[in-house]
């Protein structure tokens, strides 16, 4: 029986050991394939996707593949490392997302404490509301990157000019004679609150 293997095109007479398989319909010359062979041109073909389907390149019959039990060590292995794909982008964006809202309650808790003093942050903290902390001490941070980038002053004094003189509490308090003296210092206010924020920023 003359038998020549379609994937190396060897025979029967270069290597007497090698197991031969006919896995499809063909016939003649192209019917005979080393096991070996036959094994790595599948695992080319699937490129690492188990699943994926082979056929024959000749007569297109699909190929069967029938994969060995696994033991409990290998299931459980393929079990674990099908979780990590899919929980490892997850996880990921979790651990990104909880690093930088620690980093922001911590900043926001080293800023409270370098303005009110350490010991009185300390003790502010401590008698505040660990949801209102949770929530405040991250927005520390946003606040002050905002009150850089934002010109809010501006739209303060925009308003303060703009509704000073139909309060009657605030005419009473600030005369009209010196409402100029009154814009001056509220601006002054405005741009020393600014420098105390962009100061606790940097």
């Amino acid at each position: 029986l003359y038998r020549s293997c379609w994937v190396c095109f060897a025979t029967d007479e270069d290597d007497r050991t090698a197991e031969w398989v006919r896995p499809c319909r063909c016939r003649g010359s192209t019917k005979w394939v080393h096991q070996a062979c036959l094994q790595r041109w599948v695992d080319e073909k699937q490129r690492g996707n188990s699943t994926a389907r082979v056929a024959c390149p000749q007569c297109n019959a699909e190929y069967l593949i029938v994969f060995p039990k696994l033991g409990p060590v290998v299931y459980v292995l393929d079990l674990a490392d099908r979780l990590i794909s899919k929980a490892g982008p997850f996880a990921a964006a979790g651990i990104m997302v909880g690093s930088i809202y620690w980093t922001a309650v911590t900043y926001g808790a080293v800023t409270v404490m370098q303005v009110v003093g350490h010991k009185e942050g300390l003790d502010v903290m401590e008698r505040a509301d660990p949801l209102f902390l949770l929530i405040g001490l991250p927005t520390i941070p946003v606040m002050l990157i905002l009150g850089k980038m934002i010109r809010w002053e501006d739209y303060v004094l925009r308003l303060w000019r703009k509704y000073s003189n139909k309060l009657q509490i605030l005419s009473s308090i600030f005369p009209g004679g010196s409402s100029k003296t009154c814009y001056w210092g509220l601006a002054l206010a405005a741009s020393a609150w600014k420098c105390l924020c962009l100061h606790e920023l940097f």
